[in-house]
């Protein structure tokens, strides 16, 4: 089984307004991610909201995902991840033949080509544990990680982030180069969403 993981607990300071409620084409970004999770048959879809951005809450079930309202803010995205991750150890119990994704919530222009992609590389790959898609030779994003790599990531210390474990997994790591370059664009600036907002209309997914 494959489950989706959407940190939504920041607080979109340089945008100045919860980005993943910013409409983009006839829904919210948060919404678009998700419907393309689910356009790759991805049923199990959580997103783990902080407590100031309540508002994504009734966003993220009307578009059919399972939602985590954190009751106190998180330090950083690796926290909020491993809060996600631990809410669904609690209620699906996956096992090590399962796998996660990891979806940003500052990359809105999510591909489910690229998520079709990354899962069929897995499947041609065995050996390895980690998917990432690249675009033009630049990493970009969701990753697609094996389940048995969690409990690893839990012993990273404190200062050390999601990059650095990914880092430290070179070995059981493959890239994928795919055609969007979505997999590259952030939302952080008024200016990045300006700039994805106009591309949209020319995406197709």
């Amino acid at each position: 089984m494959i489950f989706a993981l959407i940190p939504a607990a920041g607080k979109s300071t340089r945008m100045g307004r919860p980005k993943l409620a910013l409409p983009l084409g006839e829904q919210s970004v948060l919404e678009n991610v998700i419907a393309a999770l689910r356009r790759a048959q991805i049923e199990h879809i959580l997103v783990v909201i902080g407590p100031h951005v309540a508002e994504l809450a009734p966003l993220a079930r009307r578009a059919g995902a399972l939602v985590l309202q954190l009751s106190e803010e998180t330090p950083d995205m690796r926290t909020t991840v491993e809060l996600g991750l631990q809410w669904l150890e609690d209620w699906f119990h996956p096992g090590r033949q399962d796998s996660w994704l990891l979806i940003p919530a500052d990359h809105p222009a999510l591909s489910s080509m690229v998520v079709r992609q990354l899962i069929q590389a897995r499947r041609s790959n065995p050996e390895s544990s980690i998917v990432i898609p690249t675009f033009l030779g630049k990493r970009g994003h969701p990753a697609l990680l094996d389940w048995k790599l969690v409990t690893r990531l839990r012993t990273l210390r404190p200062e050390e982030g999601i990059n650095h474990f990914l880092r430290q997994c070179t070995s059981e790591l493959i890239e994928i180069p795919v055609e969007s370059d979505g997999i590259l664009l952030d939302l952080d600036t008024p200016e990045d969403y300006q700039s994805i907002a106009r591309k949209w209309a020319e995406r197709r997914d």
